[in-house]
């Protein structure tokens, strides 16, 4: 008796999802008020500018690293996308830009590379592919804020779903 056995394309399954989570995103990102976009609530909450200047940060930083340019991931780091994530409009752009940039070097990569281990930005030795997974899920947990954002706002609507 053969068996067939069909591997996982694990590419093609993260880069899907992230395509998933980028239109959820900017859904949601329409949902907020521009005049609200900017603001921080408490005085302590980042903005939902920063935390798509976050999104894209980590995104870029593991785009570059499947590219091989491990890159420091330092303050100055993150505030060359906070500028651009000022407005609504300019999110978008920047998370969409961001988003195509990683799908590429994700589908060139080459296995080793995805296997290889390299230092993330929080001091672990990771290996690549788990760090585009980190960057990935890192989306839909600043789109969760983003949700929640809304809710403080007083809009109860899940965007992205269609409500």
């Amino acid at each position: 008796m053969s068996t067939l056995t069909q591997g996982i394309d694990a590419r093609g399954y993260l880069s899907g999802w992230l395509q998933g989570l980028a239109s959820m995103y900017t859904v949601d990102i329409e949902a907020i008020p521009e005049d609200q976009w900017t603001k921080s609530f408490g005085g302590v909450t980042r903005n939902a500018g920063d935390l798509t200047a976050d999104t894209v940060a980590l995104m870029e930083w593991t785009t570059e690293a499947i590219k091989g340019n491990v890159l420091p991931m330092d303050e100055g780091f993150h505030k060359q996308y906070t500028e651009q994530c000022s407005t609504r409009a300019g999110a978008t752009a920047l998370l969409n830009q961001s988003v195509e940039k990683f799908q590429a070097a994700l589908n060139s990569a080459s296995d080793e590379t995805l296997n290889s281990k390299i230092m993330a930005p929080w001091g672990m030795e990771t290996p690549v592919f788990i760090l585009a997974n980190v960057a990935v899920s890192h989306v839909w947990y600043h789109d969760g804020q983003l949700n929640y954002i809304q809710c403080l706002l007083g809009d109860e609507k899940v965007h992205w779903m269609g409500n």
